[in-house]
């Protein structure tokens, strides 16, 4: 293999949008005939596919084909990986409404006590469809340790705030996935648990020392590590000072200290020579801002390189035809720095043995029939997940049953959550009188709806989503949207709920992603529950929505245990 060739291998792109122009927003679901033959001519690593990429089973299945066909026309060929972010939860890029749409891992996390083995069950459900779709590797699980309340980013998609249940979780899905045949990635290596800014949009820092880090960030994965060899580990854009406190030259001028993707202390020395890992490590999306904006991009993949990082994710956007320039460039530039000394060539033989490795385990076409995707076994573990997963955050103390209350008042964050939890209450009770409200509404609507309402069910998503679960960076415009819009609502809904209280109302607090906010409503609160999930998997309904109807109405319990010491 020439170098030409070998530095392709080492690059995982994305092709969410194409068209004629760099600011297209077409969705790429047909591999377009110039991506095809530059992989045809030029090989490469890898492509990582987004919700707009997979809109059916059959138009995937022929995209994944499309791009391994072209890989298989190269000079050197070897095969795709072809990965996507399917967490669970509200990180699910495949098409709910034909694959299993779980809770996430927080989900997992309060499900554990009553029911161990769902990870492992779920993980090999997730392979299972993925492989049947032709992807052969899923960025997941997130074993990072969600112990900062603050957190934008990880929240939910952490199993919660103890390393040894993080350890235990994250070692089943990894140990599910890849028994399905699907490669597994550990993120985000150290550790985004602990951060008040997310790395989409800023570099967060971590200022723990290194006892600290030991005991809480990095004990998932020392515990991992002794037991298995996941095929891959993704990397943090985060300051760790403690960790490494050397710098780079940012666009700026001045000085940066070292995020860990570009850190040969804590890619090498500490996760490869310390913690014993011998497989692939790919960055996290390099056009996030916790790279992108201070540093140039080519500059970014050469010093990750350096680093011991093996591929580089999302190292330029590919839009339209005339973009592949930009991956031309990139390979020239690699090329120069590996000639010129500033890669070392052991390191860069090594790491192409490894994705070799690597590539030797996948299947040629996909392994299952497309009848597995959303089959009625599948369907039944999501709805063992979303019950074994709701839990009490207090004591019921409502003066009757709630389902003794006729005239319910449902006020969640949006109407399509406050309709998917009436569809579901409605279907059990049908005599029961719901009414729909939104925190979107204005103060003086919300009080008319509270006065005529006997039970007021209140429901929250705290806190705010990050672009990780809409899809990417170039969804920053959507969540800076939804960011004013959901601006001081908690506070404003511990007010409601407190004229409910003191207008004589019946109150259940409903927490539908982490329930951090519950300290603040919870003295107006004669019930409380958590989901860890809010999605829709189908229109106007969700699974956990159907859950959470049951124990209201004292059809089930409400079996979870909460995975956060922070709100015990």
């Amino acid at each position: 293999m020439t170098l030409e060739q070998q530095i392709p291998q080492k690059l995982m792109i994305d092709l969410r949008y194409f068209g004629d122009d760099p600011d297209t927003r077409t969705p790429m679901t047909r591999l377009p005939a110039a991506v095809a033959e530059w992989i045809a001519r030029h090989g490469l690593g890898g492509v990582i596919l987004f919700s707009d990429n997979l809109q059916s089973p059959a138009q995937i299945r022929a995209l994944t084909s499309q791009l391994q066909q072209a890989a298989a026309c190269s000079p050197c060929p070897r095969p795709l990986l072809i990965s996507v972010d399917q967490e669970g939860g509200r990180v699910c890029r495949t098409p709910r409404e034909h694959t299993t749409a779980f809770a996430g891992n927080m989900a997992l996390g309060a499900a554990e006590p009553s029911q161990p083995q769902l990870a492992a069950e779920v993980a090999s459900v997730m392979g299972r469809e993925l492989a049947a779709l032709g992807i052969n590797v899923n960025h997941a699980p997130c074993v990072d340790v969600n112990n900062n309340p603050q957190n934008p980013v990880i929240n939910v998609r952490a199993y919660g705030d103890d390393p040894d249940q993080v350890a235990r979780l994250g070692l089943a899905q990894v140990r599910g996935l890849e028994a399905a045949g699907v490669l597994a990635t550990l993120k985000h290596f150290p550790g985004h648990g602990d951060t008040h800014s997310d790395s989409h949009t800023g570099l967060p820092r971590v200022d723990h020392d290194r006892a600290h880090l030991d005991r809480v960030e990095l004990a998932p994965y020392r515990t991992i590590l002794r037991q298995v060899q996941p095929a891959m580990v993704m990397t943090a854009h985060i300051q760790y000072p403690a960790l490494d406190s050397t710098t780079l030259t940012g666009l700026d001028g001045r000085q940066h200290l070292v995020p860990a993707t570009l850190s040969r202390r804590i890619i090498t020395d500490l996760l490869r020579q310390e913690l014993g890992y011998q497989g692939v490590v790919i960055t996290d999306a390099l056009d996030m801002a916790g790279i992108s904006g201070w540093l140039d991009l080519t500059e970014a993949v050469i010093h990750a390189f350096a680093a011991g990082v093996d591929i580089a994710l999302m190292p330029v956007r590919i839009r339209c035809e005339e973009d592949l320039a930009k991956l031309e460039r990139l390979v020239a530039a690699i090329r120069e720095a590996l000639t010129g000394g500033r890669l070392d060539g052991d390191d860069w033989r090594h790491s192409l043995a490894r994705i070799g490795r690597l590539k030797a385990r996948l299947p040629s076409v996909p392994a299952l029939s497309a009848e597995v995707l959303g089959c009625e076994s599948h369907r039944q573990l999501e709805r063992r997940l979303a019950s074994a997963a709701i839990t009490e955050l207090c004591a019921n103390t409502l003066p009757k049953p709630a389902g003794a209350h006729r005239r319910w008042l449902l006020l969640l964050p949006d109407l399509d959550k406050a309709h998917a939890l009436a569809s579901a209450l409605q279907e059990l009770a049908p005599t029961l009188e719901l009414v729909c409200a939104s925190l979107l509404q204005t103060d003086d609507k919300l009080r008319t709806a509270l006065d005529q309402a006997e039970l007021v069910v209140s429901g929250f998503v705290s806190p705010r989503q990050s672009v990780a679960e809409l899809g990417g960076m170039e969804d920053l415009a959507a969540l800076d949207e939804q960011a004013l819009i959901r601006a001081h609502r908690p506070r404003r809904l511990a007010t409601l709920l407190e004229q409910a209280r003191r207008r004589g109302r019946s109150v259940v607090h409903l927490s539908l992603r982490a329930p951090y906010e519950f300290p603040l409503v919870s003295p107006w609160c004669h019930w409380a529950l958590a989901s860890f999930a809010y999605h829709l998997d189908r229109p106007g309904r969700g699974t956990s929505y159907d859950a959470l109807a049951r124990v209201l109405l004292g059809l089930a319990p409400a079996p979870g245990r909460l995975p956060l010491k922070e709100i015990e």
